[in-house]
């Protein structure tokens, strides 16, 4: 379904001064413990949905994509929970995209980071 079932740790050389690598590394830890705690179900839901899918018509995998959805929205909350924490107040905002691979026609879900515009405090209104 095009979610990843970790994302990579290293710290990218663009956020160099705008974060701290260690709060880097521990929001996407908790991105990561996430998934963890997810894709294990969904992935015995799958495989269940798959050999059962000719007798239920293909309604097997409805729990699949159920959980799938889920997931997808506990990462999209906690991503904006460290917006709100942290990143928000440096001028980033973390967000859940999809994208289509690069080797593949097929789509992913990638973690993109977005630099927000410095609004001018002293303009007037």
């Amino acid at each position: 379904f095009g979610l990843s079932n970790k994302f990579d740790t290293e710290f990218p050389s663009v956020l160099t001064g705008k974060v701290a690598p260690e709060e880097f590394k521990t929001s996407i830890s908790r991105v990561n413990a996430c998934l963890r705690k997810n894709l294990p179900v969904n992935g015995k839901w799958l495989l269940c949905g798959c050999l059962c899918c000719c007798c239920t018509l293909g309604c097997s995998l409805w729990p699949v994509v159920c959980l799938n959805k889920r997931t997808r929205r506990s990462i999209q909350k906690l991503l904006e929970w460290e917006n709100n924490r942290l990143y928000h107040k440096l001028g980033l905002h973390w967000k859940l995209s999809k994208r289509k691979c690069e080797t593949s026609n097929m789509m992913e879900y990638v973690i993109l980071i977005e630099f927000l515009p410095k609004y001018p405090i002293f303009r007037p209104d």
